[in-house]
């Protein structure tokens, strides 16, 4: 639970860099960072995900963090939103400055759409409600890795424009339109198959075909795709 330290899946403790002219560590292909002030829910939250097999860095202050984020490797990092000091979005926004080798998971017990939706167009892996179960974080965080494996080939492109008044959007069916307007809008798919009235492996389902369509990998090429599309870049 102490922020310089990290825990493998063996329950072994590694030193990591304090951010002060430590040591830097060695490259870490499963590391997840967890930010929260409320010390028994960090606690939670780090023994289930050592338990899933993650390599997890803890740490009470969003501000160590921040100070230390210079020396850290890669991983994805799964951030409470309300804190005592800086916010989760302030750690999104700061990380952004290193898009290849973050990716953040915003957490919190206040909901809004509006925070959702900034979240996303800022490059969030998703934004979770809590209280969240086991699988929606692990779903998640392999979401999040699966974008850093991504963005450390060549950056993904846009597919070319269609003709004047043909969108990628219009080529989706009903279904896979609602869902993928609702990720989109930063929506989760728990809240999005709640919302539809259908299962999260089928809303799962959709939002892979329509991404597929529309000839995109990530949850980063769908968001620039639409804007794209809806007229907003």
């Amino acid at each position: 639970m102490f922020p310089d330290q990290s825990f493998n899946a063996a329950g072994q403790t590694n030193r990591v860099s304090s951010g002060y002219g430590g040591t830097a560590v060695a490259e870490v292909t499963n590391r997840v960072y967890v930010i929260d002030d409320d010390a028994s829910v960090l606690a939670v939250v780090e023994s289930m995900l050592r338990q899933a097999g993650y390599d997890v860095v803890a740490f009470l202050s969003s501000t160590r963090f921040l100070a230390q984020m210079g020396n850290l490797p890669r991983g994805v990092v799964v951030t409470d939103q309300v804190m005592h000091d800086a916010e989760g979005t302030e750690v999104q926004r700061r990380l952004s400055a290193r898009p290849n080798d973050f990716r953040v998971i915003l957490v919190t017990a206040f909901p809004r759409t509006s925070l959702a939706v900034a979240a996303m167009k800022a490059g969030a892996v998703t934004v979770l409600d809590k209280p969240f179960d086991r699988a929606e974080l692990l779903d998640a965080i392999s979401e999040g890795f699966r974008q850093l494996e991504e963005m450390s080939s060549d950056e993904q492109t846009l597919p070319p424009l269609l003709p004047e008044g043909q969108t990628f959007f219009d080529r989706l069916s009903e279904r896979e339109q609602e869902v993928i307007r609702q990720v989109y809008e930063g929506a989760t798919n728990k809240s999005i198959g709640i919302q539809l009235g259908i299962s999260i492996k089928t809303v799962e389902k959709h939002r892979g075909k329509g991404m597929k369509k529309m000839q995109v990998g990530s949850l980063a090429g769908l968001i620039r795709l639409l804007d794209r599309e809806f007229g907003k870049s």
